[in-house]
């Protein structure tokens, strides 16, 4: 298997490095580049889902001829299953934590956001965590929809501050 980086498409977020930092590397510049090519057997399923989760498409996988085509797993599914998933496990916590009085009184603590966007790339990570509360649609940078951040979304942005490449969200509680 082989990998390629459009350069014209990457924003040097970081994202593929951190899945899979034997095959990509952002120490020589300001975009992703491989390191290991072609990609040996161990690393390709790290390969692919780096290219997954690249929020602007910009990993090209090229399977070798002999290989078997490349199944899609439960990790790759698009952002919206994920924010589904994550939405119903609230719901659930919200669930138990009504019969625990003591859980309920803890959780109701205001929590506020914010987004740096001297440090927010723009990679899109937080929006397609939690979209009720971030969003790309108006800057280059994301913007914070609700702050308050209501109860039912606390547990996503949290999620979204720690998946944040560029550590450019804040979560003040």
């Amino acid at each position: 298997m082989k990998v390629r980086v459009d350069e014209d498409l990457c924003i040097g977020c970081g994202i593929c490095e951190g899945i899979a930092p034997e095959v990509f590397s952002l120490e020589n510049g300001p975009v992703a580049e491989v390191i290991m090519d072609p990609v040996e057997a161990d690393f390709q399923d790290a390969a692919r889902e780096a290219a997954e989760e690249c929020p602007e498409t910009a990993i090209i996988i090229e399977e070798d001829a002999d290989e078997q085509p490349y199944e899609e797993t439960a990790l790759e599914q698009p952002c919206q299953e994920t924010t589904t998933e994550v939405l119903d496990s609230i719901e659930l916590e919200t669930e138990v934590e009504e019969s625990n009085p003591i859980m309920v009184s803890e959780r109701k603590e205001e929590m506020r956001t914010t987004v740096d966007p001297d440090l927010c790339i723009g990679c899109g990570i937080c929006e397609g965590i939690v979209p009720e509360v971030f969003s790309l649609l108006n800057e280059p940078y994301a913007e914070v929809l609700l702050d308050p951040v209501p109860e039912e979304y606390q547990d996503a942005v949290r999620e979204a501050a720690e998946e944040c490449p560029e550590e450019a969200i804040t979560v003040i509680e």
